[in-house]
């Protein structure tokens, strides 16, 4: 009689939610990265430098957010759905301003979302209620 050996985290496929929710965060990561450059180059001398330090400082944190949720960690949906949500109220608000703002809002909660959807529970190995 052989037993079954369950497939290794990688050979399981992800579901949408969990897909969904990491390349939102790490576009995140991205953006404020980029945020960081134009920082730089805005020329406004150590002002600048430290802003985008700043910049950096938080992209990172947001890119580990990202990376740990598809590396199905149990504990990376709480970071990513924070972040979410302080990234969909920074822009949400700033929508009036700027409309480009609204696609920053989309993308958090689509983040948001995605981490919460019952399927990203259960990938994460945390129990789903029926």
């Amino acid at each position: 009689m052989t037993v079954p050996i369950p497939p290794p985290e990688a050979a399981r496929p992800r579901p949408w939610g969990l897909v969904v929710a990491s390349v939102a965060t790490a576009g995140f990561a991205v953006f404020f990265v980029v945020m960081a450059g134009l920082s730089l180059a805005g020329g406004h001398g150590e002002f600048s430098g430290h802003i985008a330090l700043g910049l950096v400082v938080w992209a990172l944190l947001v890119g580990v957010a990202a990376v740990v949720l598809w590396r199905r960690l149990r504990w990376a949906r709480g970071p990513v759905v924070a972040v979410g949500l302080l990234h969909l109220l920074a822009f949400g608000q700033s929508t009036l301003v700027t409309p480009w703002a609204a696609v920053g809002a989309l993308a958090a909660l689509l983040a948001v979302v995605g981490a919460l959807w019952p399927s990203t529970q259960a990938a994460l190995g945390e129990h789903v209620a029926r």
